[in-house]
């Protein structure tokens, strides 16, 4: 970006060449006003994209998404992917889905190494100038929907390999901070989870003991940092996982998982094998937005100081849970499994430290450009010129100070899961959506399933409303 390198050599000049050339900083920061004018102009076809969604016109939010490449631009290029990914999963289009998320996930490691001017530019200016790079939680997610793709087509080798790239993922990205300064989100019992349902469908011993591993590190993470930072309960399904795989590892972790979950019954492997296991994925709600927050001090000298940072607001949706109905029978209830609208919170407080600080030291930046350029201005044209330039960079300065509300607005709130074990044969399987108060909202009719001994099958669900 040629504004980002004009920048750097802004940044460069100082001392005595500062003085010389005192107008530069002030067209500099007036330049990032211009910039800003085009920024994000693809939130435009959000509305038009949950109206679509709403009505389950998913491959027409996917064609819409598309069709809007240009409004996305450059430094969009993440949520472009991401959200035309998002789409195709809904519509059932997996692999396409998985092609976009691919691609978004190659973006990301790119911007891993970004160029020095780029950034220069964007701290002159806001973060707003630079392509998005993602939340973390956001670039753990795209493995979770690329795992269930694969399960869709048949991969399960697959699937398991995006499903235990999630922790592996959230290790390296915690790599990159300062021991003090990691996040607080470092594992996915969710993924775990799921990791160890893909294990268990392997039936070898081997694949036995792993899915036990990952039942059992799963229910940690869920009854550690999951219930405390996000209030997240362990699902009954993995709850009734774990107890399988203990039975079959042995006395002893038979014992532990027992006294961990009295109550819960013990489903034999063999007992598991004569049936039929239907997994429902339920992704549930809007997640949050973030918005704009700022505080704002009057310097000694007039000059007004303004720093901004984002923040997240939920977003209110009516279907809270969903149940199971095999061949008109009420079954089981899925639970919320994945917090996702709680694990964004969470991570941005969790950086909101490193995130002000940045935001000072721009602020700053700004301030000292627009005192030395008021002064070049004074010496060249007066008193008059000067306070004009010091006026003219405090409100460059204060127009260009944007927090960055760029997020992957189309992602749900969160994950419930459930599961039904039928005999083998020929099911109807249903879904009924719940109301905050359990009330049966409406009902969605999933077809004839035809399903054998030892099958398993994950049905995909999403509501907006």
């Amino acid at each position: 970006m040629q504004t980002g390198m004009e920048d750097s050599r802004i940044m460069e000049t100082g001392g005595r060449a500062g003085r010389r050339r005192g107008w530069r900083p002030l067209p500099a920061l007036l330049a990032c006003v211009l910039l800003l004018a085009a920024c994000s102009p693809h939130v435009a076809i959000y509305p038009k994209l949950e109206n679509l969604a709403r009505r389950g016109q998913y491959e027409q939010a996917a064609k819409l998404v598309e069709e809007s490449e240009e409004l996305y631009d450059e430094r969009n290029e993440v949520l472009f992917n991401l959200d035309r990914g998002l789409f195709h999963h809904y519509a059932g289009n997996f692999k396409k889905s998985n092609l976009a998320f691919a691609e978004a996930e190659r973006r990301l490691d790119e911007l891993f190494t970004e160029s020095i001017a780029r950034q220069t530019g964007a701290f002159l200016s806001n973060d707003n100038t630079l392509p998005y790079r993602g939340e973390d939680f956001e670039s753990v997610v795209i493995n979770v929907y690329r795992a269930l793709n694969y399960i869709q087509l048949g991969d399960p080798d697959a699937a398991l390999v995006e499903a235990r790239k999630v922790n592996e993922k959230l290790l390296f990205i915690n790599s990159k901070y300062e021991p003090d300064k990691q996040n607080v989100y470092k594992e996915d019992a969710f993924a775990r989870m799921l990791a160890g349902i893909l294990y268990e469908l392997g039936g070898t011993p081997e694949d036995v003991n792993d899915a036990f591993i990952s039942n059992r590190m799963a229910v940690q993470t869920y009854r550690g940092d999951f219930a405390s930072l996000y209030q997240s309960r362990t699902p009954s399904v993995l709850k009734s996982n774990l107890i399988t795989t203990a039975s079959f590892m042995g006395r002893e972790e038979l014992g532990a998982a027992k006294r961990a979950f009295p109550g819960v019954k013990l489903v034999p492997l063999a007992e598991k094998r004569k049936k039929a296991q239907l997994y429902f994925v339920h992704f549930a709600g809007r997640g949050p937005i973030k918005y704009e927050d700022s505080i704002q001090a009057i310097m000694p000298d007039g000059y007004l100081m303004r720093i901004v940072f984002p923040k997240y607001r939920r977003r209110g949706y009516a279907v809270r849970g969903s149940r199971i109905m095999v061949d008109g029978k009420a079954g089981a209830r899925l639970e919320p499994a994945a917090p996702i609208g709680r694990i964004a919170m969470k991570n941005l407080e969790d950086r909101k430290l490193r995130i002000a600080a940045k935001a000072i030291a721009r602020a700053t930046t700004k301030y000292v450009a627009t005192k030395l350029a008021e002064a070049a201005a004074e010496e060249k044209g007066g008193r008059a010129a000067g306070l004009f330039t010091r006026l003219a960079g405090n409100v460059a300065a204060v127009v260009s100070e944007q927090a960055d509300l760029r997020a992957w607005q189309t992602l749900p709130d969160r994950i419930l899961l459930g599961q039904a074990m039928v005999e083998p044969g020929r099911h109807d399987i249903a879904v009924q959506f719940l109301g905050s108060t359990g009330a049966v909202m409406f009902t969605r009719k999933l077809g004839s399933v035809e399903v054998k001994a030892g099958d398993t099958r994950f049905f995909i669900l999403h509501t907006l409303q």
